[in-house]
Parts: C-alpha cells; sequence; structure tokens
C-alpha cells in the first residue's frame, strides 16, 4: 500500500515537473509585456500609457533611415529608423527602432514596444513616441477590410 502511494505520489510530481518545463523560451531583450490596443485610443489617452509596453497595427508611413551624430568605435553613426505607425482612419504615432528595419512604405506591421512621452537616444530627441522592440509582419484580415464600410 506505501509502496503504491509512493509511485503514484512520484508520477503525478514528474507530470507537474515535465510540464513546467514545457514553456518556450523568450528572449528578455524582445519580450515586453504589452497591451492590445488602438492608435486612437493611446493618442487620446497619452498620460495613462506614458512608459508602458504597448502592441499597435497599423500601416507604415513616411520611413526615415537615419544616423545619430555620435560615432561608435569604427567612426560611423549608429542607424536607427524612425517612422509613423497610422490606422485606417489616419490616426498616427511616431515609432522609433534601432538599426535599419526590413520594412517598406506602405506595409501593414504590428509594433511591439514602450510609448515614451519624452525620449532620448544617444542625442536624438523624440516626444511621444513609440520605443520599438519588435516589428512583426501583420496581415490585414476579412473583417478589417469590412470595417473600412461601416458608419462611425
Amino acid at each position: 500500500m506505501k509502496r503504491n502511494l509512493y509511485v503514484f505520489v512520484s508520477v503525478v510530481v514528474l507530470v507537474f515537473a515535465l510540464t513546467a518545463c514545457n514553456r518556450q523560451w523568450q528572449d528578455p531583450d524582445t519580450s515586453v509585456a504589452t497591451q492590445n490596443i488602438s492608435i486612437a485610443n493611446l493618442i487620446t489617452n497619452r498620460q495613462a500609457y506614458a512608459s508602458s509596453g504597448v502592441s499597435l497595427i497599423g500601416k507604415v508611413w513616411n520611413l526615415k533611415i537615419n544616423t545619430t551624430p555620435n560615432q561608435n568605435e569604427e567612426g560611423m553613426g549608429e542607424a536607427y529608423t524612425t517612422f509613423i505607425l497610422a490606422d485606417r482612419m489616419g490616426t498616427g504615432v511616431d515609432v522609433y527602432a534601432p538599426g535599419e528595419v526590413p520594412i517598406q512604405e506602405g506595409d501593414f506591421v504590428r509594433v511591439v514596444g514602450i510609448y515614451r512621452k519624452e525620449f532620448r537616444p544617444e542625442g536624438d530627441y523624440f516626444s511621444n513616441v513609440v520605443d520599438a522592440v519588435r516589428i512583426e509582419d501583420w496581415n490585414p484580415g476579412f473583417t478589417y477590410w469590412i470595417r473600412e464600410f461601416e458608419f462611425d
């Protein structure tokens, strides 16, 4: 009887241990606790989302790749990408991403990042900008296009 109880408890503990180890690893540099919000909601409630993680969906406009005035060890400025992420109504928010982001003007993307009221990376100053941690391709589904015909 004691042996059966010991085997049962051992199996239960082993099952719980294996299921706990089965989590998918996430890179801490690219994982941020975010809220899925609309761009219009972010613009109207800037104070509420200051320094918090946000996930936004929209279309890329005014794409620019710039370099900082500060120079690295090779004597070159650090590259960064800025663009406006706009929703279907034309409301937009500025996005800053370090490095050269492989996107095109007019692409639909999901931006995961931190909304900052004031942001100063390496010499340049930005206000009311999303500091992008991750930018993903996004394909608008059928329901997105149906909303185009709704009356506001």
